[in-house]
């Protein structure tokens, strides 16, 4: 029997709320993470937490980068993000100035976030909860490579039987046809 359809609407309780912050959460990083591998898709994803410490989450495919991202998304809907420059009566010039550098500190700022998260620029003075959140991560993504290398090791068995069957069934086959022949002309037996 299966559970209820949950009903959508805020969770009340801190902690359940946080709780099933958490579990969602992994889930749709997660879940962005297979869209882009399998459907080879470029994707980014941001979550902000504005309950607790109010922390960013992000994803970002792994073929392409934020800055990549952020170019094609204004290029292809000729929409700028921090619009309100350009509807203010201030010189353009520094306004596209103003723009860049902001997106240029955005921008590090997320690279900066995705090494953290991949634990390549790993800070001393990291929390207990930023390690054990790393730790989940690595957590899964371990479990998703034991689970292809299973997966690979289960082909390569399948394959290696076969062929050890074929083998077999060859060798019977010849064995098979000499005893026939053995037995048909006994004259062209040389032992």
């Amino acid at each position: 029997m299966g559970r209820g359809r949950t009903e959508m609407k805020r969770i009340h309780n801190d902690v359940s709320r946080r709780a099933t912050f958490g579990k969602r959460r992994r889930g749709l990083l997660k879940k962005a993470g297979e869209l882009a591998v399998l459907c080879g898709v470029d994707l980014g994803l941001l979550v902000f937490d504005d309950g607790g410490a109010g922390k960013l989450f992000d994803y970002c495919s792994p073929s392409t980068s934020w800055s990549e991202l952020i170019e094609r998304y204004e290029s292809i809907t000729n929409h700028k993000f921090q619009f309100q420059f350009q509807f203010q009566g201030i010189d353009h010039d520094d306004d596209d100035q103003q723009q860049l550098a902001d997106l240029r500190r955005e921008r590090d700022r997320l690279e900066a976030s995705v090494r953290r998260q991949t634990g390549e620029d790993l800070p001393f003075a990291a929390t207990a909860a930023e390690l054990d959140d790393l730790e989940q991560r690595l957590e899964c993504v371990l479990g998703e490579v034991r689970e292809m290398k299973d997966k690979l090791l289960e082909q390569q068995l399948d394959e290696s039987y076969h062929k050890v069957s074929s083998v077999i069934l060859f060798r019977r086959t010849k064995i098979d046809s000499e005893a026939y022949k053995a037995i048909l002309h006994p004259e062209l037996n040389c032992e």
